[in-house]
């Protein structure tokens, strides 16, 4: 009787193990938690959570911010630092209601830049598919961040704020609207990096937002 049991909770377990494998993964949805599966990149959930490829971004950014107050999280130090059963949180995306007029406050600025940079990654497939080559590709991004930056600081209503952003720049950058396209190729070079790569880390950079200042308007 007692080998019976055996072979019927031997069974049991099986078929649990079975029907556990056959359940399908929690959708990848904004504003939800999601472990890493085998064949999984970040780009490719993105897709499925955003309909966009170019803003895993985000999924890192949320994973990072998490991460510091939720030891389940761990930090994401790059797009291909991901690894099978991580836990990943995937943040919802700001909303487009204040698209609809000129923007005024900061937050509505903010989500204005926003969507102009997230754009970048879109623009660039574009570029690549007119068989424009990678170093013009590199510069076209970098203005089009940069462009997007003076204009952003422009609409800002508090001009001692500009001027306090500027000062930052200046004493970062040399510059008081940014890093320059030169700084930034220089940047990625310095760890001997390939000037090819640094050109593709420039479109990927420009491209991204920075979750410092966007957590004040989520």
């Amino acid at each position: 009787m007692k080998l019976k049991n055996n072979h019927i909770a031997t069974f049991l377990l099986s078929f649990l193990l079975t029907f556990l494998c056959a359940i399908p993964s929690i959708a990848q949805t904004p504003n939800s938690t999601y472990t890493i599966e085998q064949g999984d990149w970040l780009s490719k959930i993105s897709k499925k959570a955003y309909d966009s490829p170019h803003l895993y971004y985000r999924i890192i950014e949320g994973t990072n911010e998490k991460a510091t107050s939720d030891a389940s999280f761990l930090k994401i130090n790059s797009a291909n630092d991901i690894r099978i059963g991580q836990k990943i949180w995937i943040p919802g995306l700001p909303s487009p209601k204040n698209l609809t007029h000129v923007p005024k406050t900061d937050c509505e600025i903010r989500l204005w830049y926003n969507y102009q940079i997230v754009a970048v990654g879109v623009i660039n497939e574009k570029w690549m598919q007119d068989g424009i080559d990678l170093e013009t590709r590199a510069h076209k991004a970098y203005d089009l961040r940069h462009k997007a930056r003076v204009n952003a600081r422009f609409m800002m209503q508090d001009k001692e704020a500009v001027k306090t952003l500027q000062a930052r720049d200046i004493k970062k950058y040399g510059n008081p609207d940014g890093p320059t396209f030169t700084y930034l190729l220089n940047k990625s070079m310095e760890g001997g990096q390939s000037q090819e790569v640094a050109y593709q880390t420039i479109i990927d950079s420009s491209s991204k937002t920075d979750t410092r200042y966007n957590a004040d308007c989520q």
